[in-house]
């Protein structure tokens, strides 16, 4: 699931692509995915994009948004071209070279070129929604504070942390406590921090959570400088089609049995919360 590292890096791309361009059109081609009539944002300008958490807010003018949810395999895809189809010059994952292919379910008709969105999984979604009500919208009035800003503090997650026994890895993905951190950036955030993915919550020492605040930070600032992380699993490329770089710096994501980039034991792998799990039991404590 793109991560806030990669939504970001879909926002800036999208921000230089399509904002101040009018959309003339869409097809929906896989109804469950596209919430609310199409014929709302048909011949709306848009005024801007913008991220929250893992999810994608694109503005329109007259009061109107659409918010964006890749959930697993969601892709959005920029081509500046007109032709109904469109042979690229590299695959896309689960999608191939030519678009729309079979995994593409929606498909924006924009002033200078299409706007495709494939999603191999079908979990993810696009909604019409009100600007003015976009705040209360349930996806998002939920979600704790981003990682950039100024309430994400020691002093917020020594509070949010002192209230759990639930393994620190586990409150990190909570996007009610934290928004936008997923299973990427919580492995390579708490292998920064030296602190084990098991450890409760609550038992993290004022020390600790301060290197744990920075190792985040630390962590999401790399992915956005690659571009995002585009793992051997995973779907995400930007809208350009191509992959992002970040897996090529990994801490130990997916680097099961690999040597610890500090010291000479060996990465772990468990599963915790369903999700696959990554440290070295030597450095994290």
């Amino acid at each position: 699931m793109p991560e806030l590292p990669e939504v970001e890096t879909i926002k800036r791309s999208l921000q230089k692509a399509i904002v101040g361009k009018k959309i003339k059109d869409v097809e929906i081609r896989k109804p469950k995915i596209f919430q609310g009539d199409k014929k709302e944002v048909i011949g709306r300008k848009i005024e801007g994009v913008e991220r929250r958490g893992k999810m994608l807010i694109i503005r329109l003018s007259g009061d109107k948004s659409l918010l964006v949810h890749f959930k697993l395999t969601g892709q959005l895809v920029w081509v500046a071209k007109g032709c109904d189809t469109v042979t690229l010059g590299h695959p896309i994952p689960y999608t191939g070279t030519i678009l729309p292919g079979k995994t593409t379910h929606v498909i924006f008709d924009i002033d200078g070129g299409k706007l495709f969105y494939n999603d191999l999984r079908q979990f993810g979604w696009i909604k019409i929604t009100q600007n003015s009500k976009l705040k209360a919208q349930k996806d998002l009035v939920n979600l704790g504070p981003e990682p950039f800003s100024k309430e994400f503090n020691v002093s917020y997650l020594s509070r949010i942390f002192s209230r759990t026994k639930k393994p620190i890895k586990l409150v990190l993905m909570d996007q009610g406590k934290i928004a936008g951190i997923g299973n990427i950036y919580a492995n390579d955030a708490l292998f920064e921090a030296g602190i084990s993915p098991l450890k409760p919550a609550k038992k993290l020492s004022n020390l600790e959570i301060k290197k744990l605040r920075e190792a985040i930070i630390q962590v999401l600032e790399d992915g956005l400088k690659y571009g995002g992380s585009s793992a051997r699993d995973e779907a995400y490329i930007k809208p350009t089609g191509e992959p992002g770089s970040y897996q090529k710096h990994f801490r130990v994501y997916q680097k099961e049995g690999q040597k610890c980039p500090k010291c000479t034991s060996s990465i772990k792998r468990i599963n915790l919360g369903g999700r696959g799990t990554f440290f070295c039991p030597k450095c994290q404590r």
